[in-house]
């Protein structure tokens, strides 16, 4: 049997102890209390090693034995995540900037389609007003300003588009200047309630 090693001593653990886990987590005979010890143990371990384990082991149908399991996934991913080094704090901003744009990505986008049905409601009012005065049913002068409220439309509308346009391609920019490999698959919202320093 492995010798038991304190949870706070970090990255300490050798490929040997993840695979002793791994047998101990996916065995129908390992008790309860061992299998919470060992769940605690990887959670607290900033490796994606153990992060991949216990996503495994979430899997299985025993997880539902380990009731604290979600929450101390959320823990182990904030003890992986947590920058170590200048290059992981910058990767880690990194990704507190994308999560960010996101943000500002679905307000811009709420705002644009508002901004589209507004347009279109008011070419059909429009389109009602042009057709009463082709048939002599409203003044003449009813019709003035319908172009250029059209225009001033078309043109937020465009614009909108150009600001989420660059709000998408600075998103990218900045996922392609991520380095750290435990920062290029995460998902940026996962962030956002996670602050350290």
């Amino acid at each position: 049997m492995a010798e038991e090693k304190d949870i706070d001593q970090q990255k300490k653990y050798t490929d040997e102890d993840y695979r002793n886990f791994k047998k101990k987590l996916f065995s129908s005979t390992t008790p309860l209390e061992e299998l919470e010890k060992i769940c605690m143990t990887l959670t607290h371990q900033p490796t994606k090693e153990a992060q991949e384990i216990l996503a495994r082991f979430k899997q299985s149908d025993r997880a539902a034995e380990v009731h604290w399991l979600d929450m101390a996934m959320d823990e182990g991913q904030f003890h992986y995540l947590e920058p170590l080094d200048e290059q992981e704090e910058r990767d880690y901003l990194a990704l507190k900037v994308m999560q960010e744009i996101e943000d500002q990505l679905m307000e811009l986008e709420a705002v644009y389609e508002k901004a589209r049905v507004e347009a279109l409601k008011m070419t059909i009012e429009h389109d009602a007003i042009r057709e009463l005065g082709r048939r002599g049913e409203a003044p003449l002068d009813s019709e003035s300003g319908l172009k250029d409220a059209e225009t001033a439309a078309a043109a937020k509308l465009e614009k909108l588009q150009q600001k989420i346009l660059l709000k998408e391609k600075t998103y990218d920019q900045i996922k392609a200047f991520i380095k750290c490999e435990k920062y290029k698959d995460v998902d940026p919202g996962v962030l956002r309630d996670v602050h350290f320093g």
